[in-house]
């Protein structure tokens, strides 16, 4: 082997070094390291929507007789999760009457129409209408930031006792949740050996009727609702609380359902509410098209989006349909939260990409202080939009605050990522140059010595 076809060896071996060193780098994706203090990451916002909800329920009469003494009541979608936030901004009647509002004591919120008087051949029908701004949420749990529960506590004595339908004390539900976190010290274990339990054990089949968690147990099959109410009572029988979460989900932006929707979510210290919808396979993690109007435990209905009674006349046939489209943020009139919570969120995307590329072209490699400090910045801004999603109805001043600083990380951190890119890419270009310099000059002098070496013959 000559000395050309040495150096070309060589390069092509450093060359193919450093490409598995990038792709091994790549690999780690975006795993920035959360702060050890109080203030640390709990979720990541990945996309917003921005919508309206209208909610459409009529209840006709197929006879000739009069539907009398009716009762309407319909559970309104509700502002208790940092998961979505909504405007009600109209409620229509056909017998332009004004529904009453009320709270039960797990903060489910009614409407309710009473004295409805339905003639033969007639319909009444109401029509609630919202904007809606939601986001698509992932949660990161660090296991060492969870802290023990307060057992004690009104919220863990609540969420850990059985429900009608959530038979979370009965011997099998108990057995079989022992079963399953036996050896697992950890909340967030337990309810991961729960989860994977319930998706692998259930089998979808719609029900016409609430069956409960002991039935899915025993009969393994479901819909929504029977995964729901089975995660939840084991989680309860393993001292994790749980509760069910009833409303709408909806699988594109615009689009009309005809059904509610049940899911789920669990309680971990310092982390608050964690979504889980096993029949959709979302563990701690909810797209930006779930709404809740009901939660654990329901006192004025069971789990439903709407009950009709009546005490008078023949029986009438009821339904809904649940619509949601795209609008501007600029429906949130007066309120910049959704328009600045919009921006901000564009932006954190657009910066986990040039983060991310960064890592593929080996930014941490080459340049590791550097792009320690982009990642740090791309982890506040995050921080900064989770604490304004999450005291955005609270502390007003704060939500503010905490949008214009993580809107301020984002960007710092987009531009910062791709001054590095260029670096690197700069680099990059400056090896090939010179090795390519070297490559002409070494071929040059094999060229001049090989004709040297025929003169001379």
């Amino acid at each position: 082997m000559g000395p050309l076809h040495k150096w070309m060896v060589t390069i092509l071996f450093l060359a193919s070094i450093y490409g598995i060193l990038c792709s091994s780098v790549a690999l780690s994706l975006l795993s920035v390291s959360q702060n050890e203090d109080s203030s640390f990451l709990k979720f990541e916002i990945n996309d917003v929507y921005v919508g309206n909800l209208t909610h459409t329920i009529e209840v006709s009469n197929p006879s000739t007789g009069r539907v009398g003494g009716g009762k309407l009541f319909v559970p309104l979608i509700r502002n208790v999760t940092t998961r979505h936030y909504v405007l009600l901004y109209n409620t229509y009647a056909s017998n332009g009457v004004q529904p009453k509002i009320f709270e039960d004591n797990s903060g489910n919120i009614y409407a309710y129409w009473d004295n409805i008087e339905i003639d033969g051949n007639k319909a009444f029908s109401v029509k609630i209408s919202y904007y809606v701004l939601s986001f698509d949420t992932r949660y990161v749990v660090n296991s060492s930031l969870v802290a023990s529960y307060d057992e004690s506590s009104d919220l863990y004595k609540k969420y850990t006792e059985p429900e009608e339908l959530i038979q979370s004390t009965h011997p099998s539900i108990v057995s079989k949740a022992e079963n399953l976190t036996g050896d697992e010290n950890s909340s967030h274990g337990k309810v991961s050996k729960i989860y994977n339990f319930v998706i692998t054990h259930m089998r979808y089949v719609f029900q016409e009727e609430e069956r409960g968690a002991l039935w899915a147990l025993i009969n393994r099959t479901g819909d929504c609702s029977e995964y729901s109410y089975l995660f939840v009572a084991l989680c309860r029988a393993a001292g994790v609380p749980a509760r069910v979460q009833t409303g709408f989900a909806f699988r594109s932006p615009s689009e009309t359902i005809e059904d509610g929707h049940v899911w789920a979510e669990y309680y971990l210290e310092n982390y608050g509410w964690m979504p889980v919808d096993a029949t959709w396979r979302l563990f701690e993690a909810l797209d930006n098209r779930h709404f809740s109007s009901i939660q654990s435990v329901p006192e004025v209905i069971s789990y439903a989006n709407y009950v009709f009674n009546h005490t008078a006349g023949p029986e009438p046939t009821d339904e809904q349909k649940v619509s949601v489209k795209p609008c501007s943020a600029n429906v949130f009139d007066g309120n910049s939260f959704a328009e600045n919570i919009t921006k901000t969120v564009s932006e954190a995307k657009r910066a986990k990409f040039a983060v991310f590329l960064g890592k593929v072209f080996g930014t941490s490699l080459i340049f590791p202080s550097e792009a320690e400090e982009v990642e740090q910045e791309f982890l506040k801004g995050k921080i900064y939009l989770q604490n304004a999603i999450e005291f955005w109805d609270r502390q007003p001043q704060l939500v503010q605050s905490s949008i214009t600083a993580a809107l301020d990380f984002a960007e710092a951190a987009l531009e910062n990522a791709w001054l590095l890119i260029a670096k690197v890419l700069c680099l990059i270009l400056s090896v090939l140059i010179t090795i390519l310099l070297i490559a002409l000059v070494l071929l040059r002098r094999y060229q001049v010595k090989q004709v040297t070496q025929a003169a001379q013959l």
